[in-house]
């Protein structure tokens, strides 16, 4: 599942070893906070949007996703 990777294409995630690497990962995460009955979403969003959006955060901005893309 394409989770929309800022500066990246779709086809991008779904085509290439590092998209879906990418993609396994913040689905990995997505999962762990799911199921963590800690975990709540602030404001509106629903548990599942907030998951994405701190896991799209977390593994964009870190140093070895920054490393991988300049392979």
């Amino acid at each position: 599942m394409p989770y929309g990777i800022k500066g990246k294409t779709k086809e991008w995630e779904e085509e290439t070893k590092l998209g879906r690497k990418i993609d396994a990962r913040i689905k990995k995460c997505v999962d762990k906070l799911m199921a963590d009955p800690d975990f709540e979403p602030g404001g509106d969003e629903d548990k599942e949007t907030a998951a994405i959006k701190v896991c799209k955060s977390t593994i964009t901005k870190s140093d070895e996703f920054k490393k991988q893309l300049k392979k």
